[in-house]
């Protein structure tokens, strides 16, 4: 499927085409993660089974929990808890069909959003797209080193390393920076030439900027709803209570499910958003404190970021 041409890429001369994605999801990466769009196609994420939560214990699936919790203390003690953790990976899987403006998981939204359902003509029966998905795998160590594989993308698919002041990228991304540069070569970015509001931050899923803490971007409307305790779910080798949420689009009245998974230390195991009860992004947090090696490529050829890519978007 060929994705819309947006940006023309002009570097010594050369006239090339930059194609972005016609979705991109920000990880919390990434936001966890702020970029990514199409790719092959996929069932809806299937979740681990949840057991409900046993009767006569803090609440049962679908109602309220009897401490009265809401989505804004949880989200203060996942906030509150997070600046303890060293090191950790976040893995994005998310639907790149179009969803409506405002949709998007508690962590991140996506930056573009045009309409997912296709407008019927008269007498015309509406033609179903199938569901397609992408993966974005997230490696931190405190204070500065990240590691960033985004698969499922087509030409906005990379590899990046983020040390300090260093950056570097390989991958088809870079025929959009250096064209001509074989999929395999390391290129490596000046930081300080990637706005973080740019197009190329974006598609870099923020890097080199540090993920915010998983709940910190939730809309203040949301932080008074009373959030239903689903049961205890196992993940990453850690015992998860699912919390449920809910909002609705104020653009479009579409209601999206939020289901969040915390451990005892209140760390986040899960964070999902479904509409319609099918998932269309998962973000899972595991390796919890974990040992990464994250070392900088052997050989990496500087390269500078076409203006196109480096001037920041204009606000939301």
């Amino acid at each position: 499927m060929k994705r819309p041409r947006l940006l023309a890429a002009v570097e010594g001369g050369m006239t090339t085409t930059t194609r972005v994605p016609s979705i991109i999801v920000g990880v919390a990466l990434f936001a966890l993660l702020a970029g990514c769009g199409p790719m092959p196609e996929a069932s809806p994420t299937t979740p681990p089974e949840i057991t409900p939560a046993r009767e006569g214990s803090v609440a049962t699936p679908g109602t309220p929990a009897s401490a009265q919790l809401t989505l804004g203390e949880l989200a203060e003690r996942v906030n509150a808890a997070w600046p303890t953790v060293r090191s950790y990976r976040i893995t994005f899987t998310g639907s790149t069909l179009s969803m409506p403006t405002g949709l998007g998981t508690p962590a991140a939204r996506p930056l573009a959003s045009p309409s997912a359902t296709p407008v019927a003509t008269s007498g015309a029966t509406p033609v179903a797209r199938p569901r397609e998905t992408f993966v974005s795998t997230r490696e931190v160590v405190l204070p500065d080193r990240q590691r960033q594989d985004v698969r499922g993308l087509g030409d906005t698919d990379h590899e990046a390393i983020a040390i300090g002041d260093q950056l570097y990228v390989r991958g088809p991304l870079v025929e959009q920076i250096a064209p001509g540069t074989p999929a395999n070569v390391w290129i490596e970015v000046d930081p300080s030439s990637v706005p973080e509001r740019s197009m190329f931050s974006r598609l870099l899923g923020g890097l080199p900027e540090i993920p915010a803490a998983p709940l910190a971007s939730l809309p203040e409307r949301l932080l008074p709803q009373q959030i239903r305790e689903m049961g205890v779910v196992e993940h990453d080798g850690r015992a998860c209570r699912v919390f449920g949420a809910a909002d609705t689009v104020p653009a479009t009245g579409m209601r999206v499910d939020y289901t969040i998974a915390v451990d005892d230390r209140d760390l986040p195991c899960f964070i999902e958003t479904g509409t319609g009860g099918v998932t269309q992004g998962r973000a899972e947090y595991s390796d919890i404190d974990g040992s990464f090696t994250i070392e900088p490529p052997v050989a990496a050829t500087p390269v500078s970021v076409p203006p196109q890519l480096a001037t920041p978007l204009a606000h939301d």
